[in-house]
């Protein structure tokens, strides 16, 4: 589901300073436009020319636990994840703050694009990295609804997953991040590559035989069985295409991008 986003000043007053009772009260910010999850997504601008980027959401709110989980793994995520830098709960509202980057607002996933190296070097490192025992849902438990009861084999390992290898959460800069991990789960390590094929047709307008070039560059994924591919695909494509029919405005790029993906590998 979509967050509605506020600006920095439509924060309460007793959530803004208690951020300030970390930072100071004298920093410039800068909004963040591209998030789907948060209520504020806001970079902080500090006099000596530190960065912190904030985001959070109401307490109350359905997607609010998702902040506690993500504080949770952030201290077991590999160095290209953002830090945690401190979490708090003030005003009726859950915040996070993370050390600021210096990078492109995010990646390009054209088939042109300088970007596509990066990001792959990123899922290849990761798709080696055992989940940490820190309470993680399973790849299961995000795509199982969608599939037949016996797929679940192909769907459960031990690997990190970050789940949404979207072009907003990669930020390219002198070196590569990897941002948003509110979603981290456990499962087969090949699982990110299939979802960034998905992300390569909708963010960078790939056809699906370019994006399977890329995410055969990740040794995990060209060892993937084939089933366990075409079992993941079909899974978020349907899981688009419910909220399709939840009526979620401008959902439907994403919805025919997915089922190309799916498609490609039925």
């Amino acid at each position: 589901m979509r967050v509605t986003h506020i600006d920095w000043g439509q924060l309460p007053g007793p959530a803004r300073a208690a951020v300030e009772s970390r930072v100071g009260a004298a920093y410039e910010t800068a909004e963040m436009t591209t998030g789907e999850s948060s209520g504020i997504a806001t970079l902080l601008l500090l006099p000596d020319g530190a960065k912190i980027f904030v985001k959070g959401l109401p307490v109350e709110h359905e997607r609010a636990e998702e902040l506690k989980k993500e504080a949770k793994v952030n201290p077991y995520l590999p160095d290209y994840a953002p830090k945690l830098l401190w979490h708090l709960e003030a005003g009726g509202w859950r915040l996070l703050g993370f050390e600021g980057v210096t990078a492109t607002p995010w990646a390009d996933f054209t088939p042109d694009g300088n970007h596509l190296e990066p990001v792959a070097t990123v899922l290849r490192d990761l798709s080696t990295r055992p989940a940490p025992d820190v309470g993680l849902m399973t790849a299961w438990d995000r795509w199982g609804p969608y599939c037949d009861p016996e797929a679940e084999p192909l769907l459960t390992g031990r690997c990190l997953l970050h789940t949404d290898p979207a072009a907003t959460n990669f930020l390219v800069g002198e070196r590569t991040w990897l941002a948003d991990w509110a979603w981290a789960a456990r499962g087969p390590g090949w699982i990110d590559a299939a979802l960034w094929g998905f992300r390569l047709v909708l963010d960078g307008k790939q056809t699906p035989e370019q994006a399977e070039e890329w995410t055969s560059t990740v040794p995990a994924f060209a060892d993937a069985p084939r089933e366990g591919v075409r079992v993941l695909t079909e899974a978020e494509a349907r899981s688009w295409e419910d909220w399709k029919e939840y009526g979620v405005a401008g959902i439907e790029p994403i919805v025919e991008a997915a089922r190309q993906w799916a498609d490609f590998w039925s």
